[in-house]
């Protein structure tokens, strides 16, 4: 909205709601729902039944249960025969901390923000477009990291270690080594200091093995090389990740192919629709998942309200 308040978008759809006669429950659980008939049966606490033609299932996911969501609707879908999607945390922040305990590697960072293309190797696609990383007491934070944290988190799942590479400016490798090549006044860690954040600068150089005081003009190839790496494709040491707790949607649940593609009624449970977070698909951070939500709800309900009416 132009006022850019969440609260008005609630206030726009709470207020349409009303004026289409809906009944809203506050303070209300479900705590079952079950076929009857050609149509359905809820429970809701502490005991009082609802029947309904049609039920639109929109609980979310499993991510910030704080909110409430606590995987109610993948229990329900599960239960009427949908064999979900496994479920994982999806854009969630990614933790470096050793498994045997002990301080993160980059903890000293903490608070440290910057624009940075945060890749997986190998990925198709394009290449990523630079965005918001957040160094954490405990790893790494920030839309660029978000966004490629689910391949991390599956890759850990099969038991297996997904590599995680940060170019942290503008510069690739071969801008970076040209410009090292390049005789200037100053040291490396100037140049260094230009493109990234000086506390950064420090600790990326100390990786590198380059002493504080050298100069580009004395810089030798093998440290110019390990220097390059770091500023280029620095490898990120993640360990885990921070769980549903903190990740932003649910990844997996209902598979697509499961449910109708104009009306998302379920195959499997007919006058069901699923919508939301518990389907499997998710977006990139940059309100494309607020827009699943919206799109697929609006669906769900304009479906469900057709195919009753007819």
């Amino acid at each position: 909205p132009a006022s850019n308040r969440a609260t008005d978008v609630r206030d726009a759809l709470s207020a349409a709601c009303r004026a289409a006669g809906v009944e809203m429950r506050f303070e209300t659980a479900v705590t079952d729902l079950v076929p009857e008939g050609a149509g359905w049966r809820l429970t809701l606490q502490p005991g009082e039944a609802v029947l309904a033609d049609r039920v639109v299932l929109a609980t979310g996911g499993l991510s910030v249960p704080n909110t409430g969501s606590d995987g109610f609707g993948l229990r329900v879908a599960e239960r009427l025969s949908h064999p979900l999607v496994p479920t994982y945390p999806a854009l969630a922040p990614l933790t470096s901390v050793p498994e045997g305990g002990g301080p993160a590697p980059h903890a000293g960072l903490s608070g440290v923000s910057l624009a940075a293309r945060v890749r997986v190797p190998g990925a198709k696609g394009p290449a990523p477009e630079p965005r918001g990383f957040l160094f954490t007491h405990r790893g790494y934070s920030g839309p660029s990291v978000l966004d490629v944290s689910h391949v991390s988190t599956l890759a850990r799942a099969a038991g297996r270690t997904q590599p995680v590479e940060v170019q942290w400016a503008d510069l690739d490798a071969d801008a970076w080594d040209a410009l090292l090549r390049t005789p200037g006044p100053g040291t490396v860690a100037s140049a260094v200091r230009a493109h990234v954040p000086a506390r950064l600068a420090e600790a990326l150089l100390e990786h590198a093995g380059i002493p504080p005081d050298r100069t580009r003009g004395d810089l030798r190839r093998d440290e110019r090389r390990r220097l390059v790496t770091a500023l280029a494709a620095f490898p990120l040491p993640v360990t885990g990740d921070e769980g549903y707790r903190k990740a932003e949607v649910t990844g997996g649940g209902v598979a697509l192919s499961d449910v109708d593609a104009g009306t998302l009624e379920s195959r499997r449970a007919p006058g069901l629709h699923v919508c939301g977070e518990l389907l499997d698909a998710f977006g990139p951070i940059g309100g494309y998942n607020f827009l699943w939500a919206w799109a697929t709800g609006r669906l769900a309900g304009l479906g469900a309200a057709k195919l009753n009416a007819s």
